[in-house]
């Protein structure tokens, strides 16, 4: 009787433990589609990110660049499977393709890759973006081969953690953009080695921003007032008009559009 109740006993812990059930074909369609050379490519640039900071603290060899072109080769790779979808479902118009954010964040990379600054800060966008990316395809692709559906607690977990956080992280790298043109001025002052061209590159896509992303241009409202209650509280005749000039000429770039008009949106929307 003792054996019978071990036995059972043992049956019923084993029923009660998780099942995973491989669903091999479901792997084998799910790596030949285009969407998963897609996620290869932002765990590419998270592999490559995290080994470049490893090194670039002195705790792996001195090869950094080679893991900072990895890191930018998986976002040439994710950006530009997502630009031929595009182009797949819009047709190849060049109007619509100079306004579409991948459009960006590919030429950006392609920039970052030929002129091999390797400035740590001008990966993190494309980090956590990358990082969004992977944990939405673990959820809705790779668990449901290992038989996790939506029900559970992984599951539930990632989504909640995406739904509440994704918006944050596109605020949040805007403002990493902002703070990079910043870094990127610093080192160009300081006659860093290939300073200048990263800092130009960086330049005109963040104008590209501004005309195209709302969160980039409140982050710009944000520094224009804050600009503003700092002058007026040092009520300095000279550095009143210095900050009107300085208005002045952001007002001036900000009239010749590269890629897209928004105040034709806005009087369309009035």
């Amino acid at each position: 009787m003792a054996e019978e109740k071990k036995a059972g006993g043992g049956g019923s812990a084993a029923a009660a433990a998780p099942a995973i059930k491989f669903d091999q074909d479901k792997l084998l369609k799910t790596v030949q589609t285009l969407q998963f050379g897609w996620f290869v490519g932002n765990v590419l640039t998270l592999l490559g990110f995290f080994l470049f900071t490893l090194s670039y603290f002195g705790i792996l060899p001195d090869v950094g660049f080679v893991w900072y072109l990895i890191s930018l080769l998986g976002a040439l790779i994710s950006f530009g499977i997502l630009l031929v979808q595009f182009i797949q479902k819009n047709g190849f118009k060049v109007p619509l393709l100079i306004k579409d954010d991948n459009f960006h964040y590919f030429l950006l990379a392609f920039f970052l890759i030929a002129m091999r600054a390797y400035v740590w800060i001008t990966l993190v966008p494309f980090v956590i973006f990358s990082s969004f990316h992977v944990l939405n395809y673990v959820n809705t692709h790779l668990l449901p081969i290992v038989g996790l559906d939506g029900n559970n607690p992984i599951s539930k977990h990632i989504t909640t953690f995406v739904n509440k956080n994704n918006l944050a992280s596109i605020q949040i790298a805007s403002g990493i953009e902002l703070l990079t043109v910043v870094w990127l001025f610093l080192r160009m002052i300081t006659f860093r080695k290939r300073s200048l061209t990263p800092f130009l590159v960086f330049l005109v896509f963040l104008k590209k921003r501004h005309e195209v992303s709302p969160f980039t241009r409140k982050y710009f409202d944000f520094f224009a007032a804050q600009g503003d209650s700092i002058v007026s509280t040092i009520n300095n005749p000279v550095i009143n008009d210095v900050w009107g000039h300085v208005k002045t000429a952001f007002r001036t770039i900000d009239s010749f559009k590269l890629v897209h008009d928004r105040t034709k949106d806005e009087d369309k929307a009035k």
